[in-house]
């Protein structure tokens, strides 16, 4: 058996932003708003993303030795 180590929270983070893009299918103006500040998610956006961050962090919980 292979065993890989990766970082749960950047895995966790990448897949949840794929599943942002998908469900905007890129549209940056849907998924991004800026400010002053800097770049941020809009609130659908980030709300979508809590979700699936939330899911795939369990999920690779789950599966740790």
């Amino acid at each position: 058996m292979t065993t890989i180590q990766i970082n749960i929270l950047e895995v966790a983070s990448q897949l949840a932003h794929e599943m942002v893009c998908a469900k905007f299918e890129d549209d940056d103006n849907a998924i991004h708003v800026e400010d002053a500040n800097g770049i941020y998610y809009t609130e659908q956006a980030q709300d979508i993303f809590n979700e699936w961050y939330d899911h795939y962090y369990n999920f690779l919980k789950r599966l740790e030795l």
